[in-house]
């Protein structure tokens, strides 16, 4: 007996189908005044103050593709080593206090030396290779 389908049994081994000529951008048919524009532009620099360099990659991701959630106002989130709730921003897990007491990321409680060095994630290369695997192929 077969247990599982073609279909599940590994990833695409074709290229896609169609390139991606422009880059995504969020927001891009809402039609946005300059206040709510300054409004991002201070909650994103507000986010990315005192977080180590791979929480910041995270958070400007978020911003980029439009996924980044803004606790509402008057919310706080919990302290996870001081158990008050004072945590005032989104996805983070440590107050500020706490974090510069015992000299860790509030995103990621890890110290911000070791959170750079030992989990920096690889930057994929622009250009992959796909496009000389695509003009050795015949039509």
């Amino acid at each position: 007996e077969q247990t599982s389908t073609p279909r599940m049994s590994g990833g695409r081994s074709r290229s896609q189908k169609h390139q991606n000529r422009v880059p995504f951008v969020a927001k891009r048919d809402i039609k946005r005044n300059e206040g709510d524009r300054e409004r991002e532009l201070g909650l994103r620099n507000l986010a990315l103050q005192n977080i180590c360099k791979r929480c910041q990659q995270k958070i400007v991701w978020r911003f980029q593709m439009g996924k980044y959630k803004a606790k509402k106002p008057g919310t706080r989130g919990r302290c996870n080593k001081c158990e008050q709730k004072s945590v005032r921003m989104a996805y983070r897990s440590l107050c500020d206090a706490c974090g510069k007491a015992h000299d860790l990321c509030p995103g990621c409680q890890h110290p911000p030396s070791e959170a750079n060095a030992s989990r920096d994630v690889p930057e994929a290369c622009a250009s992959s290779g796909s496009d000389s695997d695509a003009e050795s192929e015949p039509a």
